[in-house]
């Protein structure tokens, strides 16, 4: 049997010889330990549908406009999907940027035109006042109109149609944008119209 005085002494030995070593390996795990408790949890990342590009507004959502990436949960917005087929179809109220999380208050389409008769489609149109847009409100009445070239002159393009939505402000755009309850043939002159002139509104009875 070893002798056990002389397994003490060489393992006071070693311990002599690495004491520093052991001191730094002890003192780096303690640090590690306090940096861990207080390290926050790490968040759950969640499915969320973004743009996959930059859309404009009135553009109808098809698969290649966007894809899902993981976000941490404190930072998905609220009105969020997890699956495209949600908002595949759906029409954009307002211009995206790539990679801006799909919300529902960014879709317009099928759901408010509920009430409205068969064939119409929801028409954004960026109107020149923001302010005239300020005065408006969903089930009014408008008339829309084309300033010429001329400013003393504006053309009508539209009348007595339905105001369906009113997107948020963008402060970035010029005016406001308001969304119309149209025949495709209204939409196409609405589109026609905006390509060469601003548009205003009238507010009727």
């Amino acid at each position: 049997m070893p002798d056990m005085r002389a397994l003490f002494a060489r393992a006071r030995r070693l311990l002599l010889r690495y004491r520093r070593v052991l001191s730094a390996l002890l003192a780096a795990l303690a640090v590690l330990g306090v940096v861990e408790s207080l390290s926050p949890p790490t968040p759950r990342l969640h499915n969320v549908v973004v743009v996959s590009h930059d859309v404009s507004s009135g553009e109808t959502l098809t698969g290649n406009d966007v894809t899902v990436e993981q976000v941490p949960q404190p930072l998905v917005p609220d009105g969020t999907s997890s699956s495209p087929t949600a908002v595949v179809g759906r029409t954009v109220g307002g211009p995206m940027r790539a990679g801006e999380p799909v919300t529902d208050r960014r879709l317009l389409g099928r759901p408010m035109l509920s009430g409205y008769p068969e064939g119409l489609v929801a028409a954004p149109v960026r109107i020149r006042d923001a302010a005239v847009v300020g005065l408006l409100r969903a089930g009014d009445r408008v008339s829309v109109y084309a300033a010429g070239g001329d400013t003393s002159y504006a053309a009508l393009v539209l009348e007595r149609v339905s105001v369906v939505a009113l997107p948020p402000v963008d402060d970035a755009q010029e005016g406001g944008l308001v969304v119309l309850a149209v025949t495709p043939s209204q939409a196409a002159a609405l589109a026609q119209a905006s390509a060469t002139a601003p548009l205003s509104v009238t507010l009727l009875r």
